[in-house]
């Protein structure tokens, strides 16, 4: 009877388990009733989740919880700001309480491995997931680094640089984990945010979408895209003294006289705050009323400012910026960079927003297109290739490599019929006055063998080498040298072979000599400033300034690039680049004083018996052209060239000379 009695009450125990009702925590009451944090994940405070440490965690995992309304949460935040804790227990409370499929998405390959194995120990450490996740050697379930099974569906866990990790799936719950450091373009199938979020399209009545992440690049960032979407509310504190709730600004706050600690002074009532006020400031969790926004995300701003006591102070995040200040006006900003992304949580405006161009056109000087200033001593050339025609820049090179733009011509005309080099030929050909009188020939030309007529580029520059006319193309690889060491011979005869008496290629370092240039500038005189002539159109400079530095992650590691502008042509910087190599080329920038100096007395006006210049006196007809639209005088045009030619006249437009 003792053994009956037993059943009775076992079989009573299991049908008082089948009539109770399914728990419905919110995923923050939740967290502090089962989460445990592990110790193997290298957590300073291991052990039971407790809400109140991070006490503004509660209001995005409530919108994350199954009563509200919203479909996507957004925490734009800096590092180690509850961003990740909160998906984890947003993962451990639906399989736990409301289990269907989860994706898990993250940027690279090696986060897809720390994801899986962060969240292998969490589990691990959690009875109420232990007991659903199945076993890793089971042999009837799956638990791998990509899918782990659990009754009622299974946790994906997906690396966004693969379109295909993204395909096929129907899941109702997504953690886009750090979505800004996914490239923008997945497989060439688009965003992956609207990949992955396409997943649960029949799902629509109870769908999640979380994407926590730190911000990176103004106008690039995709969090702070998804931020402005949605409510955009702000974490707040409140004033000890007063009482009065307000957003940390980290430039408020103020140091004490030795420097030894930093104090956040009330906008209310001025009251001193110091670290160890930071448990009574945050303790309701307050954020923002925020914005309507879309209707359907709540997002959330928050920075290290509002890190527990005990974890990095504010005396930490005034000496890191510090730090990263004297970087920036070292000419670094990386450091500031990353100071503005994982500390602030703010994208961070480039340095190109500081180099506009209607700026550069401000410093434009009042010398003519055709002439060379006092201060260019030698000249090169550049030409790019267009579809339907060729661009050609000259440049003056002065000493400090100190430069000045000489000439500007757009040359209308089919690259592949011989008469369009012909007419770019001419020009190259001709001779510029400078200052002293005396007349300039251009020292080296470099042609651009990118696009389809390579071989008419190879043909043109083949003839012409002996003029120091070559083809260029740029590094496939980052940070090569801005002149390759020595040239490609790129032609070869019937038998397959190079002809060593053929076209020459030289690779340029494209992205090694547009930061040069782009540290440049801003300099209005001196070595390595650039100067531009008031004949120069708006156009010109928005093509210096249509690419800007760009920073990601490929492979998992962090890269930078140069990208242009939307709908910004970029030809005007791509010849002031070839022209900084041909430069290379003739040695210029290796040049000694006493080498410009001998530049400077060979232009040296001769005097004649009465005191004039004899170069003074040299006078080369050439056809009168018609005055442009928008003024009553042309600027001078290259000197033709010595020996007796035709030249073809140039009309101006709106990129100088257009032939």
């Amino acid at each position: 009877m003792n053994d009956l009695a037993d059943g009775y009450h076992l079989m009573l125990d299991a049908m008082a388990r089948g009539v109770e009702p399914d728990s419905n925590l919110p995923v923050d009451e939740w967290a502090d009733e089962h989460a445990i944090i592990p110790k193997e994940t290298g957590a300073s405070e291991p052990g039971r989740y407790r809400t109140s440490r991070t006490p503004h965690a509660r209001a995005p995992s409530r919108a994350l919880s199954s009563d509200h309304p919203c479909k996507r949460v957004v925490v734009m935040g800096a590092s180690q700001m509850l961003k990740t804790q909160v998906a984890l227990n947003f993962l451990g409370e639906t399989v736990h309480q409301r289990p269907k499929n989860f994706l898990w998405v993250v940027p690279t390959g090696k986060l897809h491995k720390r994801a899986a194995a962060r969240i292998d120990k969490v589990v691990a450490a959690t009875e109420v997931l232990r007991a659903r996740f199945a076993k890793p050697t089971s042999r009837t379930s799956t638990n791998n680094n990509d899918i782990k099974a659990y009754p009622g569906g299974a946790l994906y866990i997906a690396t966004a640089g693969a379109a295909a990790n993204l395909s096929e799936l129907a899941v109702t719950y997504v953690v886009y984990d750090e979505v800004d450091r996914s490239r923008e373009n997945v497989g060439g199938e688009g965003d992956p945010r609207e990949l992955v979020e396409t997943r649960q399209t029949s799902h629509e009545r109870d769908r999640k979408s979380y994407y926590p992440s730190s911000p990176t690049i103004e106008g690039e960032s995709a969090i702070e895209t998804l931020f402005k979407l949605g409510t955009q509310r702000e974490a707040m504190a409140e004033c000890i003294h007063c009482g009065h709730a307000q957003e940390l600004d980290f430039f408020r706050l103020i140091s004490s006289d030795d420097g030894k600690r930093v104090m956040y002074p009330c906008v209310s009532c001025g009251g001193l705050h110091e670290e160890g006020d930071k448990p009574r400031m945050f303790a309701r969790g307050l954020w923002s009323e925020g914005v309507p926004g879309d209707g359907e995300t709540e997002s959330f701003h928050i920075s290290a400012m509002f890190l527990p006591y005990g974890w990095l102070p504010w005396i930490a995040l005034k000496r890191q910026y510090d730090s990263a200040k004297a970087k920036l006006e070292e000419g670094s900003e990386e450091a500031m960079i990353v100071f503005y992304n994982t500390r602030l949580a703010l994208v961070w405006a480039r340095t190109k927003e500081t180099t506009k161009y209607d700026a550069l056109m401000a410093r434009a000087e009042d010398y003519k297109l055709g002439t060379v200033p006092a201060g260019g001593l030698m000249l090169t050339g550049a030409i790019d290739t267009q579809t339907h025609r060729l661009e050609l820049k000259v440049v003056a090179w002065g000493e400090g490599m100190e430069c000045w733009v000489v000439d500007y011509q757009v040359i209308h005309g089919d690259p592949s019929d011989p008469a369009t080099w012909e007419r770019a030929d001419e020009i190259l050909r001709g001779r510029y006055r400078h200052d002293s009188g005396a007349l300039l020939t251009v020292s080296a030309v470099f042609v651009d063998s990118g696009g389809s007529n390579t071989q008419d580029v190879y043909a043109f520059t083949s003839a012409r080498k002996r003029r120091n006319v070559f083809a260029i193309k740029g590094a496939s690889r980052p940070n090569r040298p801005i002149l390759a060491a020595k040239p490609s011979f790129v032609d070869v005869n019937w038998r397959g072979k190079t002809e060593p008496r053929g076209a020459q290629l030289w690779y340029i370092g494209t992205d090694t000599g547009k930061d040069y240039l782009q540290a440049r500038w801003n300099r209005a005189s001196g070595p390595g400033a650039v100067h531009f002539s008031v004949d120069l159109p708006e156009a010109y400079y928005k093509g210096l300034t249509a690419e800007y530095r760009t920073h990601g992650y490929r492979r998992g590691r962090k890269v930078s690039w140069w990208e242009q502008k939307k709908g910004e042509p970029n030809e005007p910087l791509d010849l002031m680049n070839y022209n900084l190599a041909a430069a290379h080329y003739l040695g210029l920038h290796k040049k000694s004083d006493t080498a410009w100096q001998m530049l400077r007395n060979r232009l040296a006006p001769e005097l004649d018996l009465f005191g004039e210049s004899q170069a003074a006196s040299v006078s080369v007809e050439r056809p009168t052209s018609p005055p442009r639209a928008d003024s009553s005088a042309q600027p001078p045009s290259p000197v033709a060239p010595s020996r007796e030619t035709s030249t073809p006249r140039a009309s101006r437009s709106n990129f100088s000379r257009e032939w």
